[in-house]
C-alpha cells in the first residue's frame, strides 16, 4: 500500500491519510508535512489527525468519516483557521490489510473558484462565524449543533477553550458543553454545579446588557476572587463570556 501513498508525495494539493478507527495518521505528502512543519513520515508517527491538523483534543465534529466509502469521493469546501485558507476537499476511503484507511486531498481554493460558487469569500471574523454555523446546522443532533459551534468558534479565535454554561435547579452552574484545543486539559467533569457566588457578579453584568472581556486575569484577583480561584485553577489567562 506504501507505493500508493507515494503517488500523492509530489501533489501541489494537500494530501493525507489517516486510519478511521483509532485516527492516527498514516500519511502526509510533502507539501502537508512543510506547511504543519514536519520533516518526515516518522514524525507523525502515532499522532491523531485532529491533533495535528486541526489542533483538537478529540475526533472534529465536522469529520466526513461515517460519509466515506470505497470507490466513491465525498467532496465539500470549508475554511480552515489553522493553515488560515479556504479549501476545496475530496475524501474516500480504502481498506489496506482489513485497516479502513481515510484519504483527503485538498486543494488550496484561488479566489476566481470562490467566485465560480465553489467557496464564499470570507473577508472578516463574522462571516467566518456564519461559515461555522451553516456546517453546524447540517449535523444530525441539537447537541452535534452545539460542538461543531464550539469547534469552529475556537480554531477561528485560536482559543484553547470555548464552552456553556447553564444554570440548574439547585442555582449552581453547569459546564453543558466544551471544546478544548490539542494539549489543553478538559475541565468539563470538574465544573459542575459551581456555587451561585462564583458566577454572581456576571450575571449581574449579563442584567445590564454587558459582556465580559478579561484581559489579564490578574486584573480581578481582587475584585473577583472567587471567579479569579476558579478561572486561574483552569490556568485561564484571558476570557470573553457573552449571554445566550
Amino acid at each position: 500500500m506504501k507505493k500508493i501513498w507515494e503517488f500523492f508525495e509530489n501533489l501541489n494539493e494537500f494530501v493525507y491519510v489517516s486510519d478511521m478507527d483509532s485516527h492516527e495518521l498514516i500519511y502526509m505528502n510533502r507539501k502537508m508535512l512543510e506547511i504543519y512543519g514536519f520533516h518526515s513520515q516518522e514524525e507523525i508517527a502515532g499522532k491523531k489527525c485532529y491533533e495535528v491538523i486541526q489542533n483538537s483534543s478529540e475526533p472534529c465534529a465536522i469529520c466526513t468519516n461515517h460519509e466515506l466509502s470505497s470507490g466513491s469521493f465525498k467532496e465539500w469546501g470549508c475554511y480552515n483557521p489553522i493553515l488560515g485558507k479556504h479549501l476545496v476537499l475530496k475524501d474516500t476511503m480504502t481498506e489496506d490489510c482489513g485497516r479502513r484507511c481515510r484519504i483527503e486531498i485538498a486543494l488550496d481554493a484561488e479566489a476566481s473558484e470562490w467566485q465560480n460558487g465553489m467557496l464564499h469569500s470570507y473577508q472578516n471574523l463574522e462571516m467566518l462565524v456564519n461559515e461555522g454555523l451553516r456546517i453546524a446546522l447540517q449535523a444530525a443532533t441539537p447537541d452535534k449543533t452545539i460542538e461543531v459551534i464550539l469547534e469552529y468558534l475556537g480554531k477561528a479565535l485560536n482559543a484553547e477553550r470555548t464552552y456553556i454554561f447553564e444554570k440548574n435547579e439547585e442555582g449552581g452552574d453547569d459546564n453543558s458543553y466544551e471544546w478544548v484545543a490539542n494539549g489543553i486539559t478538559p475541565e468539563k467533569e470538574n465544573l459542575q454545579n459551581l456555587p451561585p457566588e462564583i458566577c454572581a457578579n456576571w450575571y449581574q453584568s449579563f442584567s445590564e446588557n454587558k459582556k465580559i472581556v478579561i484581559e489579564d486575569l490578574e486584573n480581578i484577583r481582587e475584585e473577583d476572587p472567587l471567579q479569579y480561584e476558579n478561572l486561574k485553577r483552569q490556568n485561564i489567562h484571558s476570557l470573553v463570556v457573552v449571554p445566550l
